[in-house]
């Protein structure tokens, strides 16, 4: 298959980004060299969701934690600011509202992806793409006339479709098997929101052809509703009986977003992303959040994006996503990336590196990295066995043994951490000062990722394997919630209470 990337056709010319100053609420800084892309989760700033794993200082790639909803579930969403960076010092950009927050279809794409619909979506299967960008542009917003949420995923783009349905089949399985959701509770019915639409319009001739598999298609008249009702979503009685006044299940919400009256009010269109995969349009959510927040920067896409750059195996692609992380090699980082999943980056590279400005390679040498491989929804999660680093003269090694790591650290000897003595370190060091409860829960959810590994999940594309951010995040949120038991929830709960 053919996906939109940095490697296509030539841009048409636009106006030269690079050179301009980062504007509060635009791109950041990254954390340190080799740093990712924030947040596919899109919501309040959390750990890293979905973005690119930060090395530490044995070189692993670190992976945030799930963010929460309103009921504590992980939200599975996509990106806020996709081509974002941390800031590296003082204080944080003021939060800017971006068009896409306020406008309609941006919202949708929000909800869509996480908070009040965070079960109900999806077992769809990619749908058919269009002729021309405009009709797929129509398709997703007039789907919302139905209230048909399956129908409005599967007419997203092929990987962004097939990103949730994977997610959301193996989430809803965990959320069962916790006696969070009922048994009945179905992943392809939808539960808790309902949209409508009315009188929507395109004006076709102001679209903006950005290059040969991109095009903005122009939002201009309509109005869309969204209403949510939390007491369908079919949590357990005894979820509802602890919690019910704190999840407020008695009145639904509905909210009505005018978007004739915000172009008026704006001054310009809202633009819905159409990308061409295998000669078929398809709207998609990542490059329409990517494509308002350039708006509200009064940036440019850069005039030519980079290629990916596929290894041979998942082994291959993780090791060469670490060697690119210590060299700083922002470009290499970003080719790495799987073109379906993350074109919208590659597209975005020379603008986020641009804006990154020279990165100083860390001087760390990868020595060795072995690793064990297994197949996960979507492709296969590398994690480490054995990695050796060597940092200004001195040699560190990691090594996993079953569900022990030991580190031989220079001037330290040799030290070992196994899963079992993860809630005896906890009881030592948090005192009197955490519930017992919580000091086991988090000792065994600890244990349970230690013996699973920590890795990245590799993805094929056409024949080459690349890094995937997204299903590498999605791959540990799943790893904590296996570490739970049903038993662990009620004394969640209780905690709660208290």
């Amino acid at each position: 298959m053919s996906y939109p990337g940095g490697g296509g056709d030539q841009w048409q010319p636009q106006n030269n980004p690079y050179g301009q100053q980062p504007q509060q609420g635009g791109y950041q800084q990254p954390q340190q060299p080799g740093g990712y892309p924030q947040q596919p989760g899109g919501y309040a700033q959390q750990p890293q969701q979905g973005g690119y794993p930060q090395t530490g200082p044995q070189g692993f790639p670190q992976q945030g934690y799930p963010q929460t909803g309103p009921q504590g579930f992980p939200q599975q969403g996509f990106p806020q600011q996709p081509y974002g960076y941390a800031p590296m010092g003082g204080e944080p950009p003021k939060k800017k509202r971006t068009g896409l927050v306020v406008t309609a279809v941006v919202a949708v794409l929000l909800l869509i992806g996480g908070g009040v619909t965070f079960f109900a979506l999806q077992k769809a299967s990619p749908g058919s793409g269009q002729d021309t960008p405009a009709i797929a542009a129509k398709n997703l917003v007039e789907q919302l006339g139905s209230g048909d949420v399956v129908g409005i995923m599967a007419s997203l783009a092929p990987a962004e479709a097939a990103l949730s349905k994977d997610y959301m089949d193996s989430m809803t399985k965990e959320m069962k098997r916790l006696e969070i959701l009922k048994p009945e509770a179905d992943p392809n019915k939808l539960s808790g929101v309902e949209f409508k639409s009315e009188n929507i319009k395109f004006d076709e001739a102001k679209a903006e052809k950005i290059n040969d598999h991109l095009t903005i298609n122009k939002l201009v008249e309509g109005k869309i509703t969204i209403t949510s009702d939390a007491s369908k979503i079919p949590l357990t009685d005894k979820l509802v009986d602890a919690l019910g006044d704190d999840l407020n299940l008695t009145s639904s919400k509905s909210e009505t977003f005018d978007i004739t009256a915000e172009v008026q009010k704006r001054g310009t269109p809202i633009g819905i992303a159409s990308i061409k995969v295998d000669d078929k349009w398809y709207p998609s959510a990542f490059y329409t959040i990517a494509n308002a927040v350039l708006e509200e920067d009064k940036k440019k896409w850069p005039a030519q994006g980079i290629a990916p750059q596929g290894a041979s195996s998942a082994e291959e692609a993780a090791k060469q996503m670490v060697n690119a992380a210590l060299d700083a090699d922002l470009t290499k980082v970003i080719a790495l990336l799987p073109p379906d999943e993350a074109g919208v980056l590659q597209d975005l590279g020379p603008l986020l590196i641009a804006e990154a400005g020279k990165q100083k390679p860390t001087g760390a040498k990868l020595n060795a990295l072995e690793t064990d491989v297994k197949d996960v929804a979507g492709g296969k999660q590398v994690t480490v066995k054995k990695v050796s680093i060597t940092a200004e003269g001195e040699t560190v090694t990691i090594t996993r043994e079953g569900d022990c790591y030991a580190a031989d650290v220079p001037g330290q000897g040799s030290q070992k951490l196994c899963a079992d003595e993860i809630t005896q370190l906890l009881q030592q060091q948090g005192g009197k000062k955490v519930p017992t409860e919580a000091v086991e829960i988090i000792g065994r959810v600890a244990g349970s990722v230690m013996k699973t590994g920590v890795g990245v999940v590799s993805t094929e594309v056409d024949g080459k394997w690349y890094v995937s951010p997204v299903r590498s995040y999605y791959e540990l949120a799943l790893s904590l919630f296996r570490g739970f038991e049903p038993k662990d929830v009620d004394a969640l709960i209780e905690l709660l209470k208290k």
